[in-house]
C-alpha cells in the first residue's frame, strides 16, 4: 500500500482520467535523488508525482499539480522560457530556455529548482523522458500509487487495454518538429493536391465519387497561410500536425485517408473555390476542414464568424480575397457527407490587426500511445452531424507559437483527452470543443505577452 503525503496533496482526479502524455523525469537535488512521474493533459493541466528512495521504502509518494506560464525576455541573452509551478510551493519548478531564432526543442532537458529567484540553484535534470502506457507495467506503476487509489486500477487497466488493442498502426505521430517550413512545398509526407491539380481522383488517395458502394473516407482539407512572413511557420507547423493526427486515426480506424492542402504558392481564394466546387464525399464519409492564417471581420459585419484572408502576397487587398468560415460551412454542410467539422484558427478582429507569432513552447507530445479505438470509433465512426468552431470572438486576437496556432494545438490535446485509454467518459464533439476552446483561452492567458482569445462554436452532432 502507498500513501500520499496529506500536506503535497492537491487532488485532481479528473485530470488523471484525462491524461494523454507521461513524463519520467530524475534529478538530484542537495544530495537526493528524485524520481518523478509527469502526467500530461495540457500546457495548463497537469501533475506531478514524485518518489525518493526513502519515500520509496517508507511506502509514500509526493503529487502536486503544476501551471504553466510562459514569458519573453527581449532584453537578455535567453529570450524565451517556459516554466511550469507546482501548486504545492515544496516542489521544484521546471524551466525550459530559447534564444531567438531557436525552435524550442522540447527534448531538451528542463532545469529544476526550489527557488526560482536564485539562478545559481537551477540544476539540470538528468533525463525527461516521455514514457508510453505500453511501456509501463505494474512494478513500475506500484512506485507512484497504491493498491488502494483509484487510479492505480485504473493506469493497470489502461496499460492492458493498450497493449491488447489490435489495430493497423497503433502510433499516430505528431510531427512538431519538422525543420521543414522553406520548402514545405517539396515534403514528402505531405501528400497534397493544389492548384491545378484539386479535381478528384488526382494524386494521393482520390477524393469521393458520390457511389453509396465507395469505402468510408476521412478528408482533410487545410487551408493554411504557410508563406505569410509573420505567422507563416506556425501555420506551417498547424498543417504538418493536423495531417499527421488524422491521417493516423484514418489507419487506426481502416478508413481510407483523403488529404487536400492549399498553402504556398497555391495559397487564393481561386483555388479554395474550386477545391469546394469539385468536392464529392460519399455520404458516409468524414470531412474536417481547417483553416490556419489571418483572418478578420467588416465593421458593420452580422456573422459572428471570421472572414480568412487569402490574399497571396502582401500587396493583395483582403477585401477581394476573402471567404466567409460560415460560408465554407454552409457548403460542405451541404455536400451531404455524414460528419462535417470545420475549424478556423484565426484572428477575428478589424483589418489590418495582425498577431505576431510568440516565442513559446508546448510540452505538446510527438506522438499518441495511449489512445482507445473504440472511443475513436464513436467519434468518427458513429457521430453523424456538423459543428463549425472558432479560435477567437468578434474584436479578439487569435494566438499562435513556434509549435503552432494556440486553438490547433488545444483541439488536438483535447481530441487526445477524449480517446484517452484512461478516460472512463464516454468522448463527444460538444465536450471535445468546449475543452479545446477553454485550453486555448487559459494559454493566451498564461502568456505574459498575449491577451485572452475567446472561441466559439456551433455543434449539431448526435452519438
Amino acid at each position: 500500500m502507498r500513501r500520499l503525503q496529506t500536506f503535497f496533496l492537491l487532488l485532481c482526479l479528473t485530470l488523471s482520467l484525462q491524461a494523454q502524455t507521461f513524463y519520467e523525469v530524475n534529478y538530484t537535488y542537495d544530495g537526493v535523488e528524485y524520481l518523478g512521474l509527469m502526467i500530461y493533459y495540457s500546457d495548463d493541466n497537469c501533475k506531478m508525482r514524485l518518489i525518493t528512495p526513502e519515500s520509496l521504502e517508507a511506502g509514500t509518494v509526493f503529487e502536486s499539480p503544476y501551471l504553466n506560464m510562459i514569458e519573453e525576455k527581449s532584453d537578455e541573452e535567453d529570450v524565451g522560457i517556459m516554466a511550469y509551478y507546482p501548486v504545492e510551493k515544496k516542489f521544484p519548478v521546471f524551466l525550459w530556455f530559447w534564444e531567438e531564432d531557436d525552435a524550442s526543442d522540447i527534448s531538451e532537458k528542463p532545469f529544476v529548482t526550489y527557488n526560482i529567484k536564485k539562478t545559481n540553484s537551477y540544476i539540470e535534470t538528468e533525463y525527461f523522458n516521455e514514457i508510453s502506457l505500453e511501456s509501463m507495467d505494474e512494478t513500475y506503476i506500484s512506485q507512484f500509487y497504491g493498491e488502494d487509489e483509484p487510479e492505480y486500477r485504473m493506469m493497470l487497466n489502461g496499460i492492458q487495454l493498450v497493449k491488447n488493442q489490435n489495430v493497423p498502426h497503433q502510433d499516430i505521430e505528431v510531427t512538431v518538429d519538422d525543420p521543414i517550413f522553406t520548402d514545405i512545398e517539396n515534403d514528402p509526407d505531405i501528400p497534397v493536391n493544389e492548384g491545378e491539380n484539386i479535381a478528384p481522383g488526382e494524386g494521393g488517395n482520390t477524393l469521393g465519387t458520390g457511389s453509396a458502394d465507395a469505402a468510408p473516407t476521412l478528408h482533410l482539407i487545410v487551408v493554411a497561410n504557410t508563406n505569410v512572413s509573420d505567422i507563416g511557420s506556425a501555420c506551417a507547423k498547424d498543417l504538418v500536425n493536423l495531417n499527421s493526427e488524422f491521417g493516423g486515426i484514418a489507419r487506426v480506424l481502416g478508413m481510407k485517408y483523403d488529404f487536400k492542402g492549399i498553402r504556398g504558392k497555391n495559397y487564393s481564394k481561386d483555388n479554395l473555390a474550386q477545391l469546394i466546387r469539385n468536392f464529392q464525399p460519399n455520404s458516409d464519409d468524414v470531412v474536417i476542414f481547417v483553416y490556419t492564417g489571418h483572418g478578420f471581420r467588416f465593421d458593420d459585419q452580422q456573422d459572428y464568424y471570421p472572414n480568412m484572408d487569402l490574399c497571396p502576397t502582401s500587396y493583395d487587398d483582403p477585401t477581394k480575397n476573402y471567404v466567409a468560415v460560415s460560408d465554407v460551412y454552409k457548403e460542405l454542410v451541404g455536400k451531404g457527407a455524414r460528419l462535417s467539422l470545420v475549424f478556423s484558427d484565426c484572428c477575428n478582429n478589424q483589418i489590418g490587426e495582425t498577431t505576431p507569432i510568440i516565442n513559446t513552447s508546448t510540452l505538446f507530445s510527438r506522438s499518441n500511445n495511449n489512445f482507445d479505438v473504440k472511443k475513436l470509433e464513436r467519434l468518427f465512426v458513429d457521430a453523424n452531424g456538423s459543428l463549425i468552431a472558432t479560435a477567437a470572438s468578434p474584436g479578439e486576437m487569435s494566438w499562435c507559437g513556434v509549435n503552432g496556432g494556440f486553438f490547433t494545438l488545444s483541439l488536438l490535446e483535447s481530441l487526445r483527452a477524449q480517446i484517452s485509454a484512461l478516460s472512463t467518459q464516454l468522448p463527444d464533439w460538444e465536450t471535445l470543443v468546449t475543452d479545446a476552446l477553454t485550453a486555448a483561452t487559459a494559454k493566451s492567458q498564461n502568456n505574459a505577452n498575449t491577451k485572452a482569445q475567446h472561441g466559439m462554436k456551433m455543434i449539431r452532432i448526435k452519438q
